[in-house]
């Protein structure tokens, strides 16, 4: 095995303790802290002390949110690099004359470069990292580092990191290349890349620490993207008017300069100023009032936060009641856009606020032509139906919510019965997960309800995010496993080089890691096979046995890892020699695949407890729109007996409806002494009376 290749698995290992940390779930939001005052330097943002927290919804029919970015932790405090391992590796190679000899030269290092790139943009991060970091940390790239090749090599080492979600040694590689003064090419991308690692971190105020660092010269463009971040910052921690002071010195030259103005008009209509709030809208929305700049560096993402501008303004202009200014603003959003069916739904909706029901229903009619989905489909067919009881319209309205509520009340019930049963919701989420049906899962009769259940889930954003974290950490902690394969034959070839490699189902020897990926495939397999008797109408003893195996064998895992879990750092004080570093990188790498099974099990409470409240906002929202339902089918009642009174009434006073004219049916309008002859024959100009004489 090359030195590259050993390096590369102890590298994976390292990096898990990254992965780990960035998937463990998201405490409880902390008080929030005072924030720091911002310095008198117009070029660089002041921190904040204070904790992330998600922004809360602005009150009074808020506009959506400019970004939705998934929270990845950040370790604050001093960043490591943890390049002393990889020193360790190259002086134990060196002393056993395996290291590389030959010095480096510039086309050498462009040449590494050159690979590592192509290998990023094949999707081969992690062995793109393994080259990057194995060339930085080499005795011979020494005389490289302020070279023009050495800074691009730790500025794609320390991007590439950041990327994979490893913000420790992300920040280690890219802070020292802020110190450039004035800021060269390669202190400018490294300052991008912070501020979007610090805008999907847990701890962005460390990213803002970090940014300080940089002196005089910045450009307005990056100085922009700082401030923008320094302004979620302190949005996010709830500090409104140090949020707005950040937001403001935000330079139309900003990638950022839309996001940050329609965050603005957020906070001031947050806090009921309408009228400020309008203003910082229309500077996105309006042509006339964007600066050319930002249109120029704002990028794709610039014409998404104008449409959400827009949608901001015909929400501000219904608020205050101003309904023909809403149509207008609500008219503005393009029909390419993918927030056209919420401008339509919600100018249907200021529609019927100001009486206006045939606008109204040529918005609904236009919606439903166009065949998009969205997420206010329920919310959209009960209002459908009370356009309708507006427009007398009864056996229309009285059909569509009745339809409504036969279709939707099963799916309130299923959703009301799976969270209130433990077993049945961690089926529907391991379904869910798996991207199977949930029609499998489902009794005779109550498939349709699971699968409405199961695309709630799909889109339920706190669910999507402990999903993707703990797919994240099996992502890793496959690769881990990978890592202590390699080190267990790097282990036996340093031992013996003739030794045969031993097999792939006994690379792990009776470790904690062989006996869970066991563990875990029986657990599968048992699910599966519930599933299985489940959807083939089994008996319910036979589901009841095959669940108790199923809770035995969970508890063999959670048992079998909380036995086996070594102390992390337990391993050799410096150990010197090849040998003993691959011997404390596999022991390392134990303990941490014992402490990713016990973060495994958390994030899965934490999977399931995110399923359990969207079902439950879904169990509450399905029964304010069946109550309203219920109540308008009561409407189209009372409606349709007022309807005959009135045609009653204009019968006794001798006037015919509309109907009634040139219809079959005239003759049950007349009185008994009244006859009707309904036209029979050709028309005859002499037939006419008063006709005669004309011409």
């Amino acid at each position: 095995m090359t030195g590259r290749k050993l390096a590369r698995s102890s590298l994976a290992a390292l990096l898990a303790m990254a992965a780990f940390a960035r998937a463990e779930p998201k405490p409880a939001a902390a008080p929030a802290a005072k924030a720091s005052a911002a310095p008198a330097s117009p070029a660089v943002p002041a921190a904040s002390s204070s904790d992330a927290q998600d922004s809360a919804e602005p009150a009074a029919k808020a506009a959506p949110s400019a970004e939705s970015t998934t929270p990845v932790a950040a370790t604050p405090g001093k960043p490591d690099t943890r390049g002393a391992a990889m020193r360790a590796y190259q002086t134990a190679l060196a002393a056993q004359k395996l290291g590389a000899t030959t010095p480096l030269s510039r086309d050498s290092v462009g040449a590494a470069l050159a690979a590592a790139e192509q290998k990023l943009d094949e999707g081969r991060r992690d062995e793109a990292i393994g080259d990057l970091v194995f060339l930085v940390e080499s005795p011979r790239f020494e005389p490289f580092k302020n070279l023009d090749e050495g800074r691009n090599a730790v500025l794609l080492l320390g991007d590439a990191l950041g990327r994979a979600g490893a913000d420790e040694p992300a920040r280690a590689y890219l802070v020292p290349l802020l110190e450039q003064i004035p800021p060269d090419v390669w202190a400018r991308r490294a300052a991008r890349s912070l501020v979007d690692f610090g805008l999907d971190s847990d701890h962005p105020q460390v990213f803002v620490e970090d940014l300080r660092k940089m002196g005089a010269g910045v450009p307005d463009e990056l100085a922009g993207d700082i401030w923008y971040l320094t302004g979620r910052t302190e949005q996010r921690a709830g500090h409104d008017d140090a949020a707005l002071a950040a937001l403001s010195r935000v330079s139309p030259r900003s990638r950022f300069w839309a996001q940050a103005t329609y965050l603005m008009g957020l906070v001031h209509v947050g806090k009921g100023r309408l009228k400020e709030g309008e203003a910082e809208f229309c500077k996105v929305a309006d042509v006339k009032q964007t600066p050319r700049e930002a249109l120029a560096f704002g990028g794709g993402d610039f014409f998404q936060v104008r449409d959400m501008a827009r949608l901001g303004l015909g929400r501000v202009a219904h608020e205050q009641y101003r309904f023909d200014d809403a149509r207008y603003y609500y008219y503005l959003v393009p029909n390419d856009s993918e927030r056209l069916p919420e401008a339509l739904y919600e100018s249907a909706n200021s529609r019927y606020e100001a009486k206006d029901y045939r606008g109204a229903r040529d918005l609904l009619d236009e919606m439903r032509s166009r065949g998009d989905r969205s997420r206010y489909s329920d919310e959209v067919w009960v209002f459908d139906a009370y356009v309708d009881l507006a427009l007398c319209e009864f056996p229309k309205a009285d059909e569509k919510l009745r339809r409504f509520i036969k279709q939707y009340e099963p799916v309130r019930d299923a959703a009301r019965r799976t969270a209130s049963d433990p077993r049945a919701l961690s089926d529907l989420v391991t379904a869910v997960q798996t991207g199977s049906d949930p029609e499998s899962l489902a009794t005779r009769g109550n498939a349709e309800p699971l699968r409405a259940i199961g695309e709630t889930l799909r889109g339920d954003p706190d669910f999507g995010v402990a999903t993707r974290r703990l797919a994240e950490l099996d992502h890793e902690m496959s690769g881990l496993r990978q890592s202590m394969a390699a080190l267990d034959d790097a282990r036996s070839r340093l031992t013996s080089s003739k030794e045969v490699r031993p097999r792939a189902e006994s690379l792990l020897g009776g470790t904690a890691a062989e006996r869970s990926e066991r563990l875990e495939s029986q657990l599968a397999e048992v699910r599966r096979l519930i599933n299985q008797v489940k959807s083939s109408g089994g008996h319910a003893a036979e589901v009841e046995q095959l669940g108790q195996e199923l809770a035995a064998l969970e508890a063999r895992a959670r048992d079998a890892a909380q036995a086996e879990r070594p102390a992390v750092g337990a391993t050799a004080a410096a150990p010197a020699t090849l040998p003993e570093l691959v011997a404390a990188d596999r022991t390392q790498s134990t303990a941490l695949y014992a402490n990713g099974q016990g973060m495994r099990g958390k994030l899965q409470d934490a999977q399931l407890g995110a399923a359990k409240d969207a079902l439950g906002r879904l169990d509450l929202r399905l029964s304010r729109l069946l109550r309203r339902a219920r109540l308008g089918r009561i409407e189209t009642v009372l409606g349709k007996k007022r309807a005959l009174e009135i045609e009653i009434e204009a019968l006794s006073e001798g006037y015919l409806p509309q109907g009634a004219v040139d219809s079959l049916e005239a003759a049950r309008y007349l009185r008994d002494d009244e006859e009707y002859w309904p036209f029979d024959g050709e028309d005859w100009a002499d037939e006419y009376v008063g006709g005669e004489g004309l011409e």
